[in-house]
This record gives structure tokens, sequence and C-alpha cells, in this order.
């Protein structure tokens, strides 16, 4: 018999631009999947908590009760914070709920369409495997339906820099090794247990995980907080599954297509990953150390 373990989930979204057009459809979606795991069994209870940290002033009341309009469960807009990072919000958010009685909490991103039956895939995973600590979805590109390989094997150099670089994508042994990277030798509908990178735009994940790994590690502001996370926590022996049967729809893209800025900062997160978990020239899978 299944183990329901996780019934009480917080919801952590992290918004530094307050777009509607954004931000309300992965609301609503969320809504959604999270009714459907309640009518389901996979939940009893669950609370969002939207973390603003932009610099333009927010009424966090009024958003709160323009979200709780269309949210059926409680929504709470935290005041606005120091932009320290996706890493640093989300840990804001799991500090201050630490006492509360939560079991299992996802980290989100606001570029996300939440597909129905997501929540409920992912929460019965994760309550049915003692094991299993992160649970992460299928992620589709919104315009094209076509996979975005969220989960990644342990990177080098070499497939960084193709894709940072289009000229190197011209390489046939770039482009093979860039494939292994994502996985591909992987078909997106097969369920993988012990995957070794996940992307921090969808996390489902056991207050446990979170409080045994101390969250995100703040030093990152940008890219890579959550390769570490998943490094970290295979370290500690906590197991990590996709899910193919949750599909969430992601708009985000690589550093690459973003303003010489975000390349800065993934170099920068990149080389405090290196220097952290080891180095990698060519070769891509399984932490050095």
């Amino acid at each position: 018999m299944v183990d329901l373990a996780c019934r009480r989930l917080a919801v952590s979204l992290v918004v530094h631009h307050w777009c509607e057009r954004e931000i309300y459809p992965a609301v609503e979606t969320l809504g959604k999947s999270l009714s459907a795991a309640r009518e389901q069994g996979a939940l009893d209870e669950a609370a969002l908590f939207v973390v603003y940290n932009g610099e333009s002033p927010l009424d966090s009341d009024g958003r709160s009760r323009e979200l709780a309009g269309f949210f059926p469960f409680p929504v709470e807009v935290l005041p606005a914070q120091a932009n320290g990072g996706y890493g640093k919000a989300n840990n804001l958010l799991l500090e201050s709920i630490a006492r509360q009685s939560f079991d299992a909490a996802l980290v989100m991103n606001p570029d996300v369409v939440v597909a129905e039956q997501a929540l409920p895939r992912m929460l019965w995973r994760l309550s049915g495997d003692p094991s299993c600590g992160l649970v992460v979805p299928r992620l589709l590109n919104p315009e094209t339906g076509r996979d975005v390989y969220g989960c990644k094997r342990y990177p080098s150099v070499a497939v960084l820099a193709v894709r940072q670089f289009r000229l190197l994508q011209r390489v046939p042994a770039l482009l093979r090794l860039n494939a292994r990277y994502e996985y591909r030798d992987r078909r997106p509908e097969w369920e993988h247990r012990g995957v070794e990178l996940c992307s921090g735009c969808f996390m489902l994940a056991r207050m446990r995980f979170w409080q045994d790994l101390g969250g995100f590690d703040a030093r990152y502001f940008m890219y890579f907080e959550d390769f570490d996370l998943s490094v970290r926590a295979a370290a500690r022996g906590w197991v990590q599954v996709y899910e193919p049967g949750a599909v969430v729809r992601h708009s985000g893209g690589g550093a690459a297509r973003k303003p010489l800025k975000h390349r800065l900062w993934f170099v920068r997160s990149a080389f405090r990953f290196f220097m952290r978990h080891g180095w990698r020239l060519w070769r891509v899978g399984k932490a050095p150390r």
C-alpha cells in the first residue's frame, strides 16, 4: 500500500518582474493541478507563497487578494525582498515555513504552465518511494510542444561551450556530446530514477530533503544553483526522479539567448560549480568527486 507521506504542500513562486500575462497562467494552472491532486487523494492541504524580489514597489496585500480570487488554496504575496537571486529567495521562504506542518515544498518559476495531472503524478511518486527526495516533471516548449530536456548529466567545459556558441554546434562530436548531456539516449517517455542534475524551474521535494541540504547555495545568484543542489543531494543518498507523466510547459531559455549580463552570470556560476564539485573538460556524467 502506498505510504502517503506528503499530504501538506508549500509552493514557493519567485517573481522578479510582476507580469500578469506570465504569472496568472502559472498560478491558475497550478491551482487546477493541486485541486486534481486533492480530488485524487494525493493531497490534503496546500499553500502558495509568492516571493517578490523585484525593484518596483508592489502592493503585496492587494496582489494577494487578486490571486486569491482564482486560486483555490491559501495564497500570500510576501513583502518585497532584496534580489539575492533565485536560490536565496527560495531559501528565505523555506526557512520561514520550517516550523510549520508542511511535508513537502515545490519551488517553481513564473514562466510555466502546469498540466492538470502533473502534481497528482509527482505527489504520488514522492509519497510512494521513501528513498525519493526530489521529483521533476517532463518539460515541454509551450510554442512547439517539443521536449526541453530539463534533466542533465554532469557537465564538462566542452558541452557548456557548445551551448553558448552557435559556431561550435556545427561540430558533430560536440553535438553528440550535448545529446548525451541532455539524456537524449533515453526516451522522454521513460521514467528515470537517479537523475544526476535537475532543472530548478519546477522541483517538488520532501521538506526533509530541503532541510538536509540547507536549501540552495545562495552564492549562486543565477544559474547552476539547481545543479549544485542535485549533486549535493546525490552525495547524501537522495534519489532524484524524473516523472514523464507530469508535464509542465516552460518558456525560459538558456543564457545563450539572453543579454550579455546573463552570460557573465552563467560563466561565473559555472566556475563556482566546477571549483566545488570538480572539473571536466570533455566527458559528461557522474561528478568527479
